[in-house]
């Protein structure tokens, strides 16, 4: 890889203020785009689950009309979470918007917690309203984190995923892989996390998450960039419960997809790995 990334970034997180200045990171310098995602906007009520609602995370001063409050009510109506925004001065004298959420609870007592995610994010309620969680990306399509919000909880708890991105690189061998660049995937082989995941919708009750998990969209990961599988996990441990194909999941999960998914080709390899999903 010969690319790096600088960045001059000032970030809010939870009350404290992050200064990111002149740090060279060339891990960044990977694509994190899905090839079987439709193009990220505010505009939309759901990016990727079709019953979430997203809304962005940050919003500087000349985007400010993106960052309107909004209220997500749980699916028994008797709970709510309110999307708010703070203003957050920076450094340079300019300023930005950033999200946090308040819960309304069954008994009307409130809690704040902030939001994951520093350019969008996605709300979804569980079934029996419980719990919700939230998909958060980093940028247009990527990195993302998810987090999961128990209204008996004192605070969100991040999905542990690691599970999942093991078990995509451990199906799609990055350096066994038709064209791929050496570098870039010796890099995907030693940092899973490079590994796209979106929360999808609830399974199992609401006891678990459907996953939707992806190899970057990146040329340089050659015939296996945009390999898709599905997966359940549970969603206070991120254990794998149930793994699908791109077929099954396809099957399975349109319903709560917020775009038409289109399965995959099969990965190209220049030497056949041990086992490839269905």
């Amino acid at each position: 890889m010969n690319q790096e990334l600088e960045w001059d970034l000032q970030v809010a997180a939870g009350g404290r203020i992050i200064l990111l200045r002149n740090i060279l990171i060339a891990a960044l310098a990977l694509t994190f785009n899905f090839c079987f995602l439709p193009p990220s906007s505010f505009g939309q009520s759901s990016l990727w689950a079709k019953h979430g609602r997203a809304f962005p995370t940050r919003c500087f001063s000349d985007s400010l009309r993106d960052c309107n409050p909004i209220r997500i009510p749980s699916p028994d109506k008797r709970a709510f979470v309110d999307v708010k925004y703070r203003k957050v001065s920076l450094e340079n004298g300019d300023f930005l918007m950033e999200s946090f959420l308040v819960l309304t609870q069954t008994d009307r007592s409130t809690r704040e917690d902030g939001t994951v995610g520093l350019v969008q994010a996605e709300l979804l309620w569980a079934p029996d309203s419980s719990k919700f969680l939230v998909t958060g990306s980093d940028g247009g399509e990527g990195p993302f984190h998810i987090a999961v919000y128990n209204l008996s909880g004192p605070s969100a708890d991040n999905l542990n995923v690691s599970g999942v991105q093991r078990d995509m690189l451990q199906t799609f061998h990055p350096c066994k892989a038709k064209d791929a660049d050496p570098k870039d995937c010796k890099l995907l082989e030693e940092n899973p996390r490079y590994i796209n995941v979106v929360a999808v919708g609830w399974a199992r009750g609401s006891s678990a998450i459907a996953l939707m998990a992806e190899v970057p969209c990146c040329g340089r990961f050659g015939g296996i960039a945009g390999q898709v599988l599905g997966y359940e996990v549970d969603a206070s441990s991120g254990k794998i419960l149930e793994r699908m194909g791109a077929n099954e999941f396809a099957e399975r999960w349109q319903h709560n997809l917020a775009w038409k998914f289109e399965t995959p080709e099969p990965p190209e390899y220049r030497t056949k790995p041990s086992s490839t999903p269905d």
